[in-house]
């Protein structure tokens, strides 16, 4: 009966967090309370709500719809203030959790000193949408240093990292950076721990991350900064090192090198499919020479990689050139090239 009920008038219940309207009487919504502002920072919010259900205070719904504004709602065109274009919409947003749970979000990229107006709406699965919540209205921090120019100063180094192999990736996570005047995080990731590339070009806004950019049977290396408003950023944070998770081969193979052409290093995939097999993994140059005994002895199913630091067997580093990855097994000889670069 309540969810016919909820067919007829095409709504679920609200997020309570961010709700002071009164509601029908005949609607299955709980009571509304006060909306709480984790943290408020330079430039940004985190917000917190209280789950609803998808039937009232009954079950989970299924997604979130958080938009924002400088501008404020213009008496009751809450709907005008929705669509317009000054409107932001949050991307990102979790899934509902069960009914009566907090969930929050941390809002990023906004200017200090400033307001801002946010709306929230709920739906389940059909998706029947909630009524727009209340406004919540948020005043971003001011810089502590007034004169930006002369902050030489960076934030204190990301704690609490964790690198957690999911079936979608990489999944990071970290304690909230100390800094008053935080704009944001950056990620990076590398093969050997010695030299890490940026994941994320643009500044990241909550602690969490995934990288679904991995490859099965890799491991990497993961390390964060923190940055201020001044552009300032602190040391990378201490690593954390995970392996992504692998699938079952059905085949023997050698798989392309990466990155193809190559400065520093290259990691070199390959695949067993055969129990017991006894196998090679060598470099040789363009001229058909050993330059490198990488793997040898016996392997188990499963997926490999190694990282080659592009030193030969004497220590030294190869020249600029043409080189080749050689996987020989008992029924198979296979080789990939690629390029390294001065």
């Amino acid at each position: 009966m309540m969810r016919a009920l909820r067919s007829v008038f095409l709504f679920v219940a609200l997020p309570l967090g961010l709700v002071t309207v009164a509601l029908v009487a005949s609607a299955p919504f709980c009571a509304a309370i006060e909306p709480t502002v984790k943290s408020v920072t330079a430039t940004s919010v985190t917000l917190t709500w209280t789950a609803p259900g998808d039937d009232g205070n009954v079950g989970r719904a299924s997604q979130y719809d958080l938009r924002f504004s400088r501008n404020q709602i213009q008496g009751v065109d809450t709907l005008g203030w929705w669509i317009s274009t000054s409107t932001t919409v949050c991307a990102g947003l979790p899934r509902p959790s069960v009914a009566g749970s907090l969930d929050s979000f941390v809002v990023g990229g906004l200017a200090p000193s400033n307001t801002y107006y946010f709306v929230i709406r709920t739906a389940d699965e059909i998706p029947n949408w909630s009524f727009f919540s209340n406004v919540a209205v948020v005043t971003t921090a001011a810089l502590p240093d007034t004169n930006r120019h002369s902050d030489e100063t960076p934030p204190p180094p990301v704690a609490g990292l964790t690198a957690t192999p999911t079936r979608a990736g990489i999944s990071l996570a970290w304690s909230p950076s100390s800094a008053p005047d935080l704009a944001g995080y950056l990620v990076y990731r590398s093969y050997s721990q010695q030299e890490y590339e940026a994941l994320t070009q643009e500044l990241v806004y909550e602690t969490t991350y995934l990288d679904g950019n991995v490859l099965p049977g890799v491991s990497y290396s993961y390390s964060v900064t923190a940055v201020d408003y001044t552009g300032n950023e602190s040391p990378l944070a201490q690593a954390v090192s995970v392996t992504a998770p692998s699938v079952q081969p059905v085949a023997t193979r050698l798989l392309a090198p990466f990155p193809d052409p190559c400065l520093s290093e290259v990691v070199l995939r390959y695949e067993i499919a055969e129990e017991g097999a006894w196998g090679t993994v060598k470099i040789f140059d363009i001229g058909g020479r050993l330059v490198r005994d990488l793997n040898e002895g016996r392997m188990d199913p499963g997926q490999y990689a190694v990282v080659w630091d592009l030193k030969a067997n004497d220590g030294q580093r190869v020249a600029p050139g043409i080189y080749f990855c050689v996987l020989s097994s008992k029924d198979l000889n296979s080789s990939k090239k690629f390029a390294v670069l001065k």
